[in-house]
């Protein structure tokens, strides 16, 4: 593994600190590797590049994957990317310890790998693989638990954007989110102008979204199909402002990283606001599926 620079530990807490002066910012870019995009993928190079990531990864941010994976195909570069379930390695830790074939998931991921270093290391050693698709995400299945083998199923996609996908954006609106603006794939319009919606929000719990393990059910809800639920009326409607869709008319498959785009101040040096995106019941009962 090497040994760090010893830059690394100061600037590393200048950055917790909140720190963003040109000096640290500029030590971030240097080492950044959306900075060397034509180093890893011009020149005719076209670097093969695997990239993995979880959905409730809060350490590297799926919708950044996603980010960096556009860009590295734009800049040349053959890239594969899968989008797992669950926290922070927790698709990929099991086969790095070597338990994927009798704990926790039989997950596809090592397989993968395997053959994208086989493929791109040992050229001509076996006939080349058929071409694998360009983005996998894995689908929220309940059934999914670390107490079986289990084994995930993925969504294909040979391009991204894929013209099996329609983005649509929502608008806030009072108290609800207008209907979804769609976009055509191939040339998408500018996002609708967002109206002003004012909140005042205090400081203080906001939804009650529990898995039944407090801190740990993102891991829960992926290791062992947990739902994290909540209820209409659980929410604080003086910490949290609640905006509603029109109601579903057929079943809606949801694939890809959500966004929300705020404008917010506060009355504090530092605060967090959280975004969180639930499907409700008629009864009111909410089940978390991003946030």
């Amino acid at each position: 593994m090497g040994r760090l620079s010893k830059s690394v530990s100061p600037h590393f807490r200048a950055i917790l600190a909140g720190n963003r002066s040109e000096e640290v910012v500029g030590w971030c870019r240097t080492r950044s590797p959306e900075a060397n995009l034509q180093d890893l993928c011009g020149g005719g190079r076209a670097t093969p590049v695997l990239l993995s990531n979880n959905a409730e990864d809060r350490l590297f941010a799926p919708d950044a994957a996603l980010l960096y994976r556009q860009a590295l195909h734009g800049a040349g570069c053959r890239v594969e990317t899968m989008l797992h379930e669950g926290i922070h390695a927790m698709a990929e830790l099991p086969g790095m310890l070597g338990f994927s074939d009798a704990v926790a998931t039989s997950s596809p991921l090592w397989s993968r790998v395997l053959a994208f270093l086989d493929a791109n290391l040992k050229p001509g050693a076996a006939p080349p693989p058929p071409p694998p698709p360009a983005l996998s995400f894995q689908l929220r299945q309940p059934e999914a638990s670390v107490f079986k083998n289990y084994v995930p199923v993925y969504l294909d996609f040979d391009s991204w954007p894929s013209p099996r996908v329609q983005p649509s954006s929502y608008r806030l609106r009072g108290d609800a989110l207008a209907p979804p603006q769609a976009r055509d794939v191939a040339a998408p319009s500018p996002p609708p102008k967002a109206e002003e919606c004012t909140r005042r929000l205090a400081y203080g719990p906001d939804t009650g979204f529990s898995g039944g393990v407090p801190l740990l059910s993102p891991f829960v809800s992926a290791a062992a199909g947990v739902q994290i639920k909540s209820y209409r009326r659980a929410i604080n409607s003086s910490s949290a402002a609640l905006f509603v869709a029109p109601p579903q008319a057929a079943p809606l498959r949801v694939c890809g990283i959500p966004n929300a785009t705020f404008h917010a101040s506060s009355s504090m040096d530092r605060f967090q606001l959280a975004a969180r995106f639930f499907s409700m019941a008629p009864n009111g009962e909410l089940e978390l599926l991003s946030f």
